[in-house]
């Protein structure tokens, strides 16, 4: 886990190896027609959201939601389909989480249950990466990028981005944002997961601390992100780049963050299950 390359930021550093479970991954990202139909479940089942989620259309990512909104459409999504939820308020696990903004840590969540949560950052990255480490992006037959292979933004300060077209993703740069693409536009990884460069921003659960990979519990198995940030509200890790981001934050190494309470429109996600 990590830049294997010494070529991005200092919080991607240092290099290590962890044991991380199996998981089930979504193929590809929540959509907007996904997103839909667990929305209005949930509103009529006891759930309360900040933002009603937004879509360029019903096969392309859902957007603008925050945090929040993500883990307790997780639990929704859980309680639609007949699983048990992960998420709870605090660690007694009285409570499912449904409404408010409660600055959840890992006590408050349920790992061996069934039922749909955002990835940790481990999860994630071991996903990105279809199963052949040290590569530089999800796919194995080159450690470079072009628009053939995501939607990003091309640019030539990066060695690594030999795209032949510059800018945006000339077939999704339709003038109207946000620039997203329908989802599995592009050829699946290793493990036959789509979008995990490019297009939109996905959550992962943990707690962003820059100095996380320089902690020893950062190399214990299914690692979790830190357990506690001194602050009020800690922002939440970000994975993957999108449509408006250069060939640097799509890599698999990359590591981004931002408040939990933020919805923006190149902010997306996808949901994992525990084996």
């Amino acid at each position: 886990m990590g830049d294997t390359f010494n070529e991005g930021n200092a919080n991607e550093r240092p290099v290590h190896e962890l044991y991380v479970s199996a998981v089930r991954m979504d193929r590809c990202l929540v959509t907007k027609a996904l997103w839909d139909t667990v929305y209005q479940w949930a509103l009529a089942h006891g759930y309360q959201f900040d933002n009603p989620g937004w879509g360029k259309a019903s096969d392309h990512p859902v957007h603008t939601i925050n945090w929040y909104d993500m883990v307790k459409w997780c639990n929704a999504r859980t309680e639609k389909e007949g699983f048990a939820p992960c998420y709870f308020t605090n660690a007694e696990h009285a409570t499912v989480y449904r409404r408010g903004q409660i600055d959840l840590d890992n006590s408050c969540v349920a790992w061996a249950a069934d039922g749909y949560r955002l990835p940790t950052e481990a999860e994630w990255e071991k996903a990105a990466r279809g199963g052949t480490p040290g590569h530089r992006f999800p796919w194995t037959d080159a450690d470079t990028i072009t628009h053939g292979r995501a939607n990003y933004y091309s640019s030539a300060r990066y060695s690594y981005d030999v795209s032949p077209t510059r800018g945006y993703q000339p077939t999704f740069n339709d003038g109207v944002t946000p620039l997203t693409s329908p989802v599995g536009s592009f050829a699946p990884n290793g493990y036959g997961l789509y979008d995990m460069t490019g297009n939109i921003w996905q959550w992962c659960w943990d707690r962003f601390d820059g100095t996380w990979y320089e902690q020893p519990e950062a190399t214990q198995k299914d690692a979790r992100g830190p357990a506690v940030i001194q602050k009020p509200r800690a922002p939440r890790v970000m994975r993957g780049g999108s449509f408006h981001r250069f060939a640097l934050n799509a890599r698999c190494a990359h590591r981004d963050s931002d408040m939990p309470d933020f919805p923006f429109l190149v902010f997306g996600f996808r949901c994992v299950r525990t084996e």
